[in-house]
């Protein structure tokens, strides 16, 4: 019976030893385990906040984006302030000579509503497309409108 007790108290140590080993690893595992689980918790903290900052990022430059291409558009729309001063200077010198040149105010209407008409050709109809595919000297040629200002050639003709 003294062999018994011995081997029961031999194995009553090493079973006490093994829960022992046991239990100190379950605590350092518990440990691993808070560790880890803290590590992905900071981890998926810092993303979430850089994938909400990235977000509202994303909608600001939308946002700005959005309102730069409507500017555009605007500015695109709006004639520019040095034009329009300049188109007010030429319509004072127009208006200039008119009250100081007799024959300037006929002569400017004709070769204004010539150079409409002319605009006007230019950009609609058949005529841009002959212009592109047809050199410019051979439209020349062809043309039956006279390209000279009757009051040169009246002053020309007195030389």
């Amino acid at each position: 019976m003294e062999l018994f007790l011995i081997g029961l108290g031999a194995g009553l140590v090493f079973f006490i030893i093994a829960v022992i080993n046991n239990l100190r690893l379950r605590r350092k595992h518990k440990k691993e385990i808070l560790r880890i689980k803290s590590i992905v918790t900071q981890k998926m903290d810092l993303e979430s906040d850089s994938y909400t900052r990235l977000r509202d990022e994303n909608a600001e430059l939308k946002r700005q984006n959005e309102n730069l291409r409507i500017t555009a558009r605007t500015l695109a729309q709006k004639p520019h302030r040095k034009e329009v001063a300049r188109l007010q200077v030429y319509q004072r010198a127009i208006e200039i000579m008119s009250l100081r040149a007799p024959g300037f105010s006929p002569a400017w209407q004709t070769a204004l509503s010539e150079s409409e008409a002319e605009y006007e050709k230019v950009y609609t109809g058949l005529e841009p497309l002959v212009r592109k595919v047809v050199p410019s000297k051979l439209i020349d040629l062809f043309d039956s409108t006279p390209r000279s200002i009757p009051e040169l050639e009246d002053d020309s003709e007195r030389d």
